[in-house]
């Protein structure tokens, strides 16, 4: 969720870039002893102790909001998530006949919803006592994170034309793949963090998630929500979904547009995305409660107006 990542002027120094003129590092405005630094990647770009001394910081007040306000929702929205998951998966088994058609496809969004769920846990864990399983983990955890979201986009995207779920399995993982490895640990001991670290517009991996992100939230869905793949039942929980990760889609893009130079590179805009960013997972991470609660809310209302046979 965003670039909050702490450490020393040593990892600014490693992420800096040579697509911008000057070095820009967030620094925690905050009374606590942690700084956080931000700058993007290059390794072209050298910078010795007295060029980081003299370059001008930027305060990010992003970070102790995050640090503050992340684990407790990231558990409130796991333990949420649970719960619906666990209530939509009994209704699937008990009352089969609420989805006279897309069962399966449901039964596999509420999987999506329940694998992104428990990735909640150790990433609440991890911020507010520091990431202690090491990098495997930390990278099959983002793998996880991200992967859950992209085959969801997959399976609304192709709705009831999805004959081949296992395909679409494996796409969505695949196309996480990227930001695992763009993904790993930072810091020792109670500031170690679990990081998207790769913010760098040269980074292949990095790149290829961006567009993987941008190509399904930004441009499958909405086009598969116009044409009414999943017709009236569907189209409500498939907006919704939408709706939510299309505002993290859209950060994910403009950040990157900030890296390559398209966007003045300032210190008030390298914040404001790291804000949009954050909020941006925030907001779609709420889909893995509110849409099982939508899909049941959706099967109820066709069971009670007799469309199941």
């Amino acid at each position: 969720m965003g670039n909050c990542i702490p450490g020393s002027p040593e990892i600014a120094a490693n992420r800096t870039s040579s697509l911008l003129t000057d070095l820009f590092n967030f620094t925690s405005s905050s009374s606590d002893d942690d700084d956080y630094y931000y700058a993007p990647n290059d390794t072209d770009y050298a910078i010795d102790d007295a060029s980081y001394a003299a370059a001008q910081p930027c305060h990010n007040h992003y970070c102790p909001f995050f640090h503050r306000v992340a684990p407790p929702l990231l558990t409130a929205t796991a333990a949420t998530a649970v719960a619906a998951t666990t209530a939509l998966l009994l209704a699937l088994a008990l009352r089969p006949h609420a989805w006279p058609r897309g069962r399966a496809l449901a039964a596999q969004l509420a999987l999506c919803c329940a694998l992104f769920a428990i990735t909640l846990f150790p990433m609440a864990a991890g911020i507010a006592w520091g990431w202690r399983a090491g990098e495997g983990p930390c990278r099959a955890m983002l793998l996880l994170w991200h992967g859950s979201v992209l085959v969801q986009g997959l399976l609304w995207g192709c709705g009831e034309r999805g004959r081949v779920p296992a395909v679409l399995w494996v796409a969505g993982m695949a196309m996480a793949v990227p930001a695992a490895l763009s993904g790993g640990t930072v810091g020792t001991g109670q500031s170690a963090q679990c990081v998207q670290r790769s913010v760098d517009a040269a980074s292949a991996a990095y790149g290829l998630h961006v567009a993987a992100c941008c190509c399904v939230l930004l441009l499958l869905l909405p086009g598969a929500m116009l044409r009414g793949g999943w017709g009236a039942a569907g189209r409500g929980p498939g907006w919704m979904f939408w709706a939510l990760w299309a505002p993290y889609g859209a950060a994910l893009l403009g950040g990157f547009l900030l890296e390559v130079g398209v966007l003045p590179p300032k210190c008030g805009a390298f914040e404001g995305f790291d804000f949009a960013l954050g909020l941006g997972a925030a907001l779609g991470g709420l889909h893995c409660c509110l849409v099982p609660l939508a899909l049941l809310l959706a099967a109820f209302r066709r069971h009670k107006g007799g469309d199941a046979p």
